[in-house]
């Protein structure tokens, strides 16, 4: 025994590993911005969740065109996307979303000066990312929302990351934008007008999500319910710790506390509990993205989401 424990203080010091000593899981998993869609990840990479599991996780930032295929070919194993992920899977595609993080968008409509409501967007021109995409989405159900009809408005498709949007709107170029915290936060104190946001709506569709291949799912089923279990795990963190979550997105995101304060009050509605949410979430996702996917064939949601092992780390989280 003494033998036994001699070489094992000389394998530590040495910076070897027991051989017995499991090594723990690379996956990389992939989202699509630095926002607070994706914080819940971002906690539980800061409180050690993933490891506890396990796990090394690598989180890249990788824009939601390049997901899919780099799902496809493995080079990415899991993803927080949740707009390309269900609109892939609605033509057929082999991907299930197992959890929402989000389960209506986190967006608010933001103004110039002179906007001092919605009633005042008539007319005027709202830059988004893409047509179809989530701040898109998002500014239509806010409109509808507030009364507003959607042919009263112009959609402009500007293209870009956030920061190129909101310069947009600095110049003039479009008269609003569908922007995420903190962004309402700081054009607010810029003396811009935010006209409405998720406090405005009953449902929406999801911009984030915890989503994987039918194959990994089938053949790494253990590795994808320990993803689920680290990740459901900051989300709950973020509910119930509300300090320590802020310093998280102080660090993450480069912000004041201030800032974040702000922010975290405004975001926390729009986060799932659980990662559940009411069917009629996706069914709205999916009537949203009829037109764009180009499908006149009914989804069923089996086609687009397994829960089974939702179902199963929640009753073990409980």
């Amino acid at each position: 025994m003494k033998t036994v424990r001699f070489f094992l203080i000389l394998m530590l010091l040495w910076g070897v590993a027991p051989s017995f000593a499991s090594a723990a899981d690379k996956v990389i998993i992939s989202y699509s911005s630095r926002s607070y869609a994706f914080l819940p990840a971002q906690v539980a990479v800061a409180k050690g969740f993933y490891k506890d599991e396990n796990l090394e996780p690598l989180l890249i930032q990788m824009r939601s065109q390049v997901t899919v295929p780099a799902l496809m070919s493995g080079e990415v194993h899991y993803t927080l996307s949740f707009g390309n992920i269900i609109g892939s899977a609605m033509q057929g595609m082999p991907f299930k979303i197992l959890a929402v993080l989000t389960d209506k968008p986190l967006h608010s409509i933001v103004a110039r000066p002179e906007i001092k409501s919605i009633n005042d967007l008539r007319g005027k021109r709202i830059g988004s990312q893409r047509i179809g995409g989530s701040d898109h989405l998002a500014a239509e159900a806010i409109l509808q929302a507030k009364g507003l009809d959607l042919k009263e408005v112009q959609f402009m498709t500007l293209g870009g990351d956030e920061p190129v949007r909101v310069e947009m709107l600095r110049k003039g170029l479009v008269d609003a934008i569908c922007t995420v915290p903190p962004g309402p936060v700081r054009l607010a104190r810029e003396g811009y007008n935010i006209l409405g946001g998720p406090k405005d709506l009953k449902i929406g569709s999801p911009i984030s999500a915890v989503a994987v291949t039918d194959t990994r799912l089938k053949n790494n089923r253990d590795e994808t319910k320990r993803v689920l279990r680290a990740t459901l795990r900051g989300l709950r963190f973020m509910h119930e710790r509300k300090e320590e979550t802020i310093q998280i997105m102080v660090r993450w995101l480069s912000q004041t506390p201030d800032v974040a304060r702000d922010s975290y009050d405004s975001i926390l509605p729009s986060f799932s509990l659980d990662g559940s949410t009411v069917d009629k979430t996706y069914e709205f996702a999916i009537d949203s993205r009829n037109a764009t996917v180009r499908t006149d064939k009914p989804i069923p949601l089996a086609q687009v989401r397994d829960l089974t092992l939702l179902r199963e780390v929640q009753k073990e989280l409980r």
